[in-house]
């Protein structure tokens, strides 16, 4: 009984270190991408540097693939924690060595390592935390994480503020290898805590790259939220625009991600918490809120600009814990990592691609605002008939 009760708190202490592994590496992420379109402004990038990025997104997520393929094949845990690690050291390093980069094309490049670093993490990192999460409920834990994870994603671009508004973009970029390396020791930390992973026993077969065993829902699913990502705008493009714009400061858009990724903080666990009341049927409400922020941005003044961080960080905050979480209900264990990875390649796909499409609308606010209705009404047409359709309970 003492030695459950001992292996528990293992568990539980594991978790939590997963959330403030994320946290801290989202202080160097979200710190880093609250400025990449002004700062791309600032360095005299054209408008398609910011598209760019997307792109890195996508081939982040690419990576996404590849990590579910290792993992699910080989499932060894000593894989999964050391695609964890290198994940988040490639996070630590990219971000900060921005301040030192001589081009707009190689600040590109940087914002892509990092994604590749996040690609090569995120399904690893969420097999081993929906497992450490079971006690206390999968949409729960995932939501506690995004809780954590957010209020990472909040002090980063609350500090790069800061630190713009006394210094510049180079210390501002800079600083933020310190919560970068405090994310990779805590990593080693949870690994050394729990090396081994119950829901991966050995297989022996032989790697095959193989995509059936999914249900139709699964794949609905995957179609739903690929179409809202195609409609949701990148923040590096909101950004940019709202500099071209002139509405707010380089500041006041720092402020404005904050902001946002503190909505994302509050509303993550009440979120988990309803997931696991009323399941996929939760997803419905958000493709509604994709044209609000569109709205916010392109036509509103200054004062209401502010109000934009509020359904930009509901999406970002869903996307990050219910739909992840969705996930772990629509697949059986050992198929998660590669369904994470499919998931994420598809989402990073029609995430970059539809960061292209709003580039060429930049300076048409009605265009980009029928864009995102279009989207978002598709992708909630698709929710729908899951929610209708799925018999998890």
């Amino acid at each position: 009984m003492l030695c459950k009760l001992r292996s528990q708190r293992r568990v539980l202490l594991v978790f939590l270190l997963l959330g403030f592994v994320s946290l801290f590496a989202d202080i160097v992420y979200e710190g880093g991408r609250s400025i990449s379109g002004a700062y791309l402004v600032e360095i005299k990038a054209p408008a398609v540097a910011a598209a760019l990025i997307g792109v890195g997104e996508f081939l982040g997520l690419v990576f996404r693939l590849l990590s579910g393929y290792i993992a699910t094949v080989f499932h060894a845990p000593g894989v999964l924690w050391s695609s964890t690690l290198l994940g988040y050291m490639l996070t630590s390093i990219s971000i900060p060595m921005i301040a030192f980069a001589p081009t707009w094309h190689s600040v590109v490049v940087l914002y892509g390592v990092e994604r590749l670093g996040k690609g090569l993490r995120a399904p690893s990192r969420d097999v081993i935390l929906a497992e450490v999460s079971e006690s206390i409920g999968v949409g729960k834990g995932f939501g506690v994480h995004e809780l954590l994870d957010q209020l990472g994603a909040f002090t980063g671009p609350a500090l790069v503020s800061v630190l713009l508004a006394f210094y510049n973009y180079r210390v501002a970029y800079f600083t933020l290898i310190i919560p970068g390396l405090i994310s990779v020791l805590l990593v080693i930390t949870a690994w050394r805590l729990y090396p081994a992973l119950k829901s991966i026993p050995p297989i022996t077969r032989r790697p095959q790259l193989v995509f059936r065993g999914y249900t139709r829902l699964f794949w609905v699913y995957v179609a739903a939220t690929s179409i809202l990502a195609l409609g949701f705008m990148h923040w590096s493009i909101a950004s940019y625009y709202l500099r071209i714009r002139g509405v707010v400061s380089d500041v006041e858009i720092g402020l404005i991600y904050a902001l946002a990724m503190l909505v994302d903080a509050v509303v993550a666990v009440p979120l988990g918490v309803l997931f696991d009341r009323v399941k996929l049927k939760i997803l419905i409400t958000i493709p509604l809120l994709v044209p609000v922020f569109i709205v916010l941005v392109a036509y509103t003044p200054r004062e209401l600009v502010y109000f934009s961080a509020i359904p930009w960080g509901i999406v970002m905050c869903s996307e990050e814990s219910i739909m992840r979480a969705s996930i772990a209900l629509l697949v059986e264990p050992s198929k998660r990592p590669l369904a994470y990875g499919v998931f994420g390649l598809l989402f990073g796909l029609t995430w970059a691609l539809g960061g292209y499409i709003y580039t060429t609308l930049l300076g048409k606010p009605l265009y980009m605002l029928l864009y995102a209705l279009i989207t978002s009404l598709i992708s909630l047409y698709l929710y729908i008939i899951l929610a209708k359709r799925s018999n998890v309970k």
